[in-house]
Parts: structure tokens; sequence; C-alpha cells
């Protein structure tokens, strides 16, 4: 799905992120996966399987697509994101409209956690990197860089019987502590900047550590060259951002529950849970 293209500043931002785009890559569809779900504004379906699941949940008036799409693969079904059907998308004209619809879709979380639980996390990371990371927001680099050096230690030894290279084991837990910090700040700057931005401006550490949250939008725009001036696309992706992690909280205020707040923390990867389906380490 890809916004139609426009002349406008939130017309070519659309067509470079739009929030129905879940890139260019196949792949298969399910909850926690690199493509968690898939809208239904672009959506073919057994109309078995639609009947057996009685259809969309009419009770829902944000989210109902990916509450079909999980119940289908909570039901067995094979789901696959195909990118090569391109359905074109003309996005709000305005920037305050564009804004509220955003919001509006942070606020089917919180019923999709009601259905769902913890498929709704806004961060899946392992215990070890999310402390390493938290030791190091705290302005306490030594203890992140024992806890990060430890763990990245001791994979090799976890992963010998699978037959991983000691080697491949070190590289794999680095990249997967790196990883974790940048799903991190997505969080960090998406669904938990209500709390995460005061708490984090108030020292040096946290300061810089949100400069380089912030920085990633600029290495993104610089990776894609997308059709909107950089200024431009920081500020779109920050308000991206504000208005869906309002809409998140709005949720959880109005159903009473913390659940699309909490992130899911995983322990060390098992002997099929080395790679995540991100072609990156769970750790």
């Amino acid at each position: 799905m890809r916004s139609a293209p426009g002349r406008t500043v939130l017309q070519r931002y659309e067509t470079a992120r739009s929030s129905l785009d879940l890139g260019t890559a196949a792949a298969p569809v399910r909850p926690g996966s690199r493509v968690g779900y898939v809208p239904s504004a672009a959506l073919i379906v057994r109309t078995s399987a639609l009947r057996a699941l009685g259809g969309f949940d009419e009770r829902m008036r944000f989210g109902e697509d990916v509450d079909l799409v999980w119940r289908l693969a909570a039901a067995g079904g094979q789901i696959r994101y195909e990118p090569t059907a391109t359905v074109r998308h003309t996005p709000r004209p305005r920037w305050r409209d564009w804004a509220r619809q955003r919001f509006d879709y942070g606020t089917s979380a919180a019923p999709l956690a009601l259905r769902h639980g913890p498929a709704v996390a806004p961060v899946r990371v392992s215990v070890w990197s999310a402390l390493a990371w938290a030791a190091l927001a705290a302005g306490r680099p030594l203890p992140a860089l024992i806890v990060a050096g430890s763990t990245t230690a001791l994979l090799p030894g976890k992963l010998r019987a699978t037959g991983v290279p000691a080697a491949e084991a070190l590289r794999l837990a680095s990249m997967g502590h790196w990883g974790a910090g940048r799903a991190l700040a997505d969080a960090v700057t998406r669904t938990w900047w209500p709390v995460a931005l005061p708490l984090l401006a108030t020292g040096r550490t946290g300061r810089l550590l949100l400069a380089a949250a912030y920085g990633r939008h600029v290495t993104d725009w610089l990776r894609t060259r997308p059709p909107v001036g950089l200024p431009h696309w920081v500020a779109a992706r920050a308000m991206d951002d504000f208005a869906y992690g309002a809409g998140v909280w709005r949720g959880a205020l109005r159903d009473r529950t913390l659940v699309p707040l909490l992130p899911d923390l995983a322990d060390w990867p098992g002997r099929n849970g080395i790679l995540n389906d991100q072609g990156g380490p769970t750790t």
C-alpha cells in the first residue's frame, strides 16, 4: 500500500512513509515478526477462513484489520505480505487531519491488548539488552558495559551446541544489543514519549541518548533520500510519533490497561530463536 504521489510536503512525506506501506521485502505475517499485520485496505482472504472467524470485530473502530489478521494467525492460517501488489491511497489533505488519524490508530493498541495481550508490546528486546541500555540512560556507563560485555562473551558457549562459530555468536550478540538500542529508541520517541522525554531530558547522558534517538531520522533520510527536505522529514517523523503515542496512552487510560505500554522482555535465544524475523539476533 502506497500513498498517491502529490506536491505538498505532507503528500510527499506520505509517499515515502505511509503507515500502510510495510516495506519492500515479502515476509510471513504474524504478531511480533518483522511484518506483524497487513492492512485491510489491500487484503485478500479466503471466504471460508473469514466466515470461520466471524469476519471483522465490528465493535472496534480502529485496529479491526490487525485483530482479524492476528485471529487468522492464531487459527493456524498462513498470511503473507506481498509488496509487489501496489495500491495507491490518497492521504489526509491537512496536517491536523493526518495527526488525528495517527492518534486514532494509536488508540487501537488498548483494545488489541485486551484481545491479544503482549502482541501489542511497543518493543521486544532481551532482559539483558534492556538492562544495559537502561543503565546507560541512567548515566551508569560502566554497569551498562559490564552487562552488555558479559552477555556478549557468554553467548558463544550458549550457542556452541547449535554449531554456531564463536566469532559469529559474538557478532550476533553485538548486533542484538545494537538492534535493541534502536528498538528502544523507537519506543522512547513513539509510545513512551510522554514519560521518557521528560525523564531523559533531565540528565546529560539522557539528552545525548535523545539526540541519538532523533538522529536516526537523519540517518534514515540520508539512506533513503525521500522526496522531502531534511527539516520537514524530521519534523514529520516526530509529529507522527507524538500523535500515535498520545493515542496509545489515551486508549490505555480509557480501557484501564497498561499492556500496550509494557515491553516484551525475552531471555537468551533458544536453539530455534537465534535469529529473529528481522534477520538480527534476539539478544
